[in-house]
């Protein structure tokens, strides 16, 4: 009985030490860990507005419809809210970036956050 138990425990032991290395190296790429974004997700979109110290770093203009990511680097969820024509209010999780389509009548935007509204600028689309 006691050389049963030496063998059950040594197969836990070996399998749990077998599952911890899969888990530890199963998440690496074969040619390692790439911070860099691929071709096609940066391709995905044509201009880019960024949110930072709860303010709004927009383009200077933007053409109609393109698509425009929107990187919010604040620890607080925001929006990108078109204030009155425009209809577009975009959610931007803190710490997330989205993408969404600018409107495709030129003209000038007026932006906002909903939850801030002291965070305000321009879009100007043309």
């Amino acid at each position: 009985m006691k050389g049963y138990v030496m063998r059950s425990t040594h197969r836990i032991l070996i399998f749990a030490t077998a599952a911890g290395m899969a888990m530890m190296t199963g998440c690496t790429p074969p040619n390692g860990p790439s911070s860099a974004a691929s071709p096609s997700a940066s391709a995905a979109w044509e201009a880019s507005i960024a949110i930072k110290n709860f303010g709004f770093e927009v383009p200077a203009s933007v053409r109609p419809g393109a698509m425009i990511a929107v990187t919010n680097t604040d620890s607080a969820p925001h929006t990108v809210t078109a204030k009155g024509k425009g209809g577009f209010d975009v959610d931007v999780p803190a710490g997330a970036t989205v993408i969404f389509k600018a409107p495709d009548e030129p003209g000038e935007y007026a932006i906002t956050c909903t939850f801030h509204p002291q965070m305000a600028g321009t879009l100007a689309v043309k």
